[in-house]
């Protein structure tokens, strides 16, 4: 079975406005019709039923015929007619005989449209020559809309007709209109309402962030120009985050770092000043115990000089953040093994015997030479000051199918055991080999203290053009 998988695609707001004017034309299309066909309705259920059209037809008779009486008008009195016409909104009268057309005037709708025009008074029509009788009353066939009527003068054939539908149909015009134009802005209000709340509720996500509620996440929402907004904001918000966090370790670590060192410099400085107190006072017996003073000084000194390089080494490498810019291909085969060899031989010359094993064959590592030559320098001091002479110190170098491995493994001394140890040389291997996109193992028991170092292989390096030589110190 196949399953398909809908992604979330990108619709810009520009689209969307689009599509919303499209529907709200669509709806207000459909909303002129509905207003037609409610119109045809209401004017078929109702201005056009025979019940309503004979009412209206007796109710025009009877105004006409008391106007006639009131104002005594005659039937080719033109000028009053045209007065009660007038008054009688969307209304048509034809005042004739079998001679020929008094007068005529009033609204005219065509049979096949709802539209109608204004018919001028007073029409002369041709004489009827079949006759010379003026009413036929008899043949009259007389309905709602035709009958006989006295006038001040005579009688004669009327045909009145009523068009009020056409107020009505004026009245739905403007109404349709206004349904029309009020649909179409609905739907756009709508859409503008939907993309303001959008905007409301990121603005007070952003003002909690702004206001320190860094836990508080931007809702994405849709994938539009707005999502792809919140999706910034987010972003800069983890990283806010985790600089933030950054530091507050880098402020942890380097409390505790001067914690330990004030520590590690206080003991030593102690022991100095009260050694030079007794020399100063005198308070020694012999020449040899005079010595022995001064021996002491000179070792915690030494002691001293070797904190404040550790430290400063510390600092050299935590401090001066380095680039990737600066790292550069270069042959592991040669370089380690220049590095290893040369600090292998130096704890030789301190009388400690070395078991020396390497096998790394020509590949290629991204490294920083000085800092390889730190990184090398802080694990054989380490060897120097901690191994037990009494043991070989194993030292292995070789390439699995990822990686460079750099070993070395020895016995701790005994006496090492009982000093504390800040472990900043430790730190600072770990940081160097962070930088150079490898790894930095410690293996302790005991007894026997093991070191890792594993740098990634390079799978396509650049031609060499010559060989990397570690920088002279």
């Amino acid at each position: 079975m196949i399953k398909l998988r809908h992604k979330n695609k990108f619709i810009s707001l520009n689209l969307k406005l689009t599509l919303a004017i499209m529907i709200g034309v669509i709806l207000a299309v459909g909303m002129y019709f509905a207003c037609q066909g409610f119109t045809t309705l209401v004017v078929n259920k109702i201005y056009l039923s025979d019940e309503y059209v004979k009412d209206v037809a007796d109710s025009q008779y009877a105004s006409l015929e008391q106007y006639i009486k009131d104002d005594n008008v005659k039937g080719t009195d033109t000028k009053k007619l045209n007065a009660w016409i007038q008054d009688e909104k969307y209304s048509y009268l034809y005042v004739y005989d079998n001679k020929k057309t008094a007068f005529e005037a009033g609204w005219w709708v065509d049979s096949d449209s709802n539209s109608g025009e204004s018919v001028s008074a007073g029409t002369e029509a041709a004489a009827n020559t079949d006759s010379d009788v003026r009413l036929d009353e008899d043949k009259f066939d007389a309905d709602e809309k035709n009958r006989i009527v006295q006038f001040a003068d005579a009688k004669y054939y009327v045909y009145l007709d009523s068009y009020k539908e056409m107020g009505f149909y004026n009245i739905m015009d403007l109404v349709t209109i206004i349904f029309c134009f009020s649909t179409l802005l609905a739907t756009l209000l709508i859409y503008n309402k939907r993309v303001l709340n959008r905007l409301i509720n990121m603005s007070e996500e952003v003002k909690k962030v702004s206001d320190g509620d860094m836990d508080s996440a931007i809702n994405m929402g849709k994938n539009d120009e707005l999502g792809m907004l919140a999706k910034g904001v987010n972003a800069m918000r983890d990283s806010v985050i985790e600089k933030l966090q950054n530091e507050q370790k880098a402020w942890e670590a380097n409390t505790q770092l001067i914690t330990a060192m004030s520590h590690d410099i206080r003991t030593p400085l102690t022991a100095m000043i009260g050694y030079l107190d007794i020399i100063e006072g005198k308070k020694y017996n012999t020449p040899e115990e005079l010595d022995k003073y001064v021996s002491s000084c000179r070792d915690k000194a030494f002691q001293l000089k070797d904190l404040s390089d550790k430290l400063f080494q510390y600092f050299l490498v935590f401090g001066n953040e380095e680039n990737e810019s600066s790292l550069e291909c270069v042959n592991a085969g040669i370089l380690i093994q220049q590095l290893m060899a040369e600090h292998a031989m130096d704890i030789t010359n301190y009388g400690f015997k070395i078991n020396f094993n390497y096998t790394v064959p020509e590949v290629f590592i991204m490294a920083d030479i000085s800092r390889m030559q730190r990184l090398f320098d802080n694990i054989f001091s380490n060897v120097s000051k901690y191994a037990d002479k009494q043991f070989i110190v194993d030292i292995t170098a070789y390439a699995d199918e990822h990686d460079v491995v750099a070993e070395v493994s020895n016995h701790v001394l005994e006496s090492s055991r009982k000093i504390e140890s800040n472990r900043i040389g430790i730190k600072t291997c770990e940081k160097i080999c962070s930088d150079l996109k490898g790894s930095f193992e410690i293996n302790e028991t005991k007894k026997v203290f093991d070191v890792v170092v594993r740098l990634p292989i390079v799978e396509n390096p650049p031609e060499q053009s010559g060989e990397a030589e570690p920088e002279g110190e």
